[in-house]
């Protein structure tokens, strides 16, 4: 399998992941933007092969590639017609275990290379601009942690690409008038663009620390917003959930375990349950997530209502009604309303997902076990609520599904 198996083995993802961040958070350009992925992506990733494809209108431009043969760098295809272009297009990670077995390839592009499987990671996934590929020399299905990395670097190459028009526009005449006091046109959105893009790119990191994929960052921001628009349709805690806090929620809860990027690995990913001195180490994961986000709104300057509810969702989701959780053994609504709603949505997640310890568990089944704990581990009125919207959380558990765990050939 051209040496993929040894090649994984000499590259630690985590330590390799958070070095390829900091190159791209120093790119100031797109040619080294692609240059950072192009160097560190095979690897990482474990392919006999990988391009970056940027979308130039209706066409797929490959413009950059590391392989062991040559593949497409420099040529264009249709969107309509390229399978990057479906990754784009459809919003969403491709894997295809066999090129000849798939409909979606087109075949005729492929003959003259050695590419017998591959997947594709859009970049920017909620407005797609690029996509990144992995190809591989046999049929196979890749493991779920070379997803999880592939998925990753593609998250880490959008905050790149969303940083890079903010660096030129900072050097230009428009950031001179903004410095003079007068706001640079279209500023706030792209400002805004990129913090989110920097959100989802820190989220994946630590989730790729642990045994959580990037998937599970993507559902638990959507269950969040899914029980508090029903709170606020209800009419309850008025005053304080409104639609505005709703969107906050929203954009900060991919943030809710960024706190595990500071716990040991022998813990964090411990095949197996954990003893007394192990999980009270695990459990100042919430309190390193405050401090993390403490942190940043300092460096920035930047005491927004974002950063505030960030940090309640880090430091408070495990926290129990009942005064028996972490980090502070808060009780009641002494629990900021964030961290209520996120207690349900990470239990839920926890539940009906499979982990490298526990098999995942029937829908019908977690929700009984949320029921189950009204007025001990959750809020009362909130679990009324998760009662009525189960079937929701369902369909997003569903349509951010974890790719296989078996990975093998």
């Amino acid at each position: 399998m051209h040496g993929v198996t040894d090649t994984a083995r000499r590259y630690d993802p985590s330590s390799g992941l958070e070095a390829l961040a900091l190159s791209l958070s120093m790119a100031r350009g797109l040619d080294e933007v692609m240059a950072a992925v192009r160097s560190a992506a095979r690897p990482l990733i474990g392919a006999d092969g990988v391009t970056f494809v940027l979308r130039d209108g209706d066409e797929c431009w490959y413009a950059e590639e590391d392989a062991i043969s040559p593949l497409w760098k420099g040529r264009r295809f249709p969107v309509e017609t390229c399978v990057s272009g479906y990754a784009m297009r459809h919003r969403e990670l491709v894997v295809i275990e066999d090129i000849e077995a798939d409909d979606r390839v087109p075949h005729a592009a492929f003959r003259s290379t050695f590419v017998r499987s591959l997947a594709l990671a859009p970049v920017r996934r909620d407005d797609p601009i690029a996509a990144i590929g992995a190809y591989w020399a046999e049929p196979r299905r890749p493991a779920a942690e070379q997803l999880i990395i592939l998925q990753s670097i593609a998250n880490f190459a959008a905050v790149a690409l969303t940083n890079v028009p903010l660096f030129g526009a900072a050097k230009g005449p428009r950031a001179e008038a903004a410095g003079a006091g007068e706001r640079a046109p279209g500023a706030r959105p792209q400002v805004v663009h990129a913090r989110d893009a920097v959100i989802m790119a820190m989220a994946s990191l630590a989730a790729t620390r642990d045994d959580d994929t990037t998937n599970h960052v993507h559902r638990t921001r959507d269950y969040i917003r899914a029980l508090a628009m029903a709170a606020h349709d209800r009419g309850l805690f008025p005053g304080e959930l409104t639609a505005g806090l709703i969107d906050l929620l929203h954009q900060a809860a991919p943030l809710h375990d960024i706190g595990k990027i500071g716990i040991p690995d022998r813990v964090l990913l411990k095949p197996g349950p954990l003893d007394e001195d192990e999980r009270a180490i695990m459990r100042t994961h919430a309190e390193l997530g405050r401090r993390a986000i403490e942190a940043v709104e300092r460096h920035f300057g930047d005491r927004t209502p974002f950063f505030r509810i960030a940090r309640e969702i880090a430091h408070t989701h495990h926290e129990r009604w009942d005064g028996t959780g972490y980090p502070r053994g808060l009780k009641g609504a002494g629990i900021p309303l964030s961290g209520r709603l996120m207690a349900i949505a990470d239990v839920y997640d926890a539940l009906v997902s499979k982990r490298v310890y526990k098999d995942a568990i029937a829908h019908d089944e977690a929700v009984a076990i949320i029921l189950a704990e009204r007025g001990r581990h959750f809020d009362p009125q909130l679990v009324d609520l998760f009662a009525g919207v189960g079937d929701r959380f369902r369909a997003i558990h569903g349509q951010f599904a974890d790719p296989p765990r078996d990975g093998s050939p």
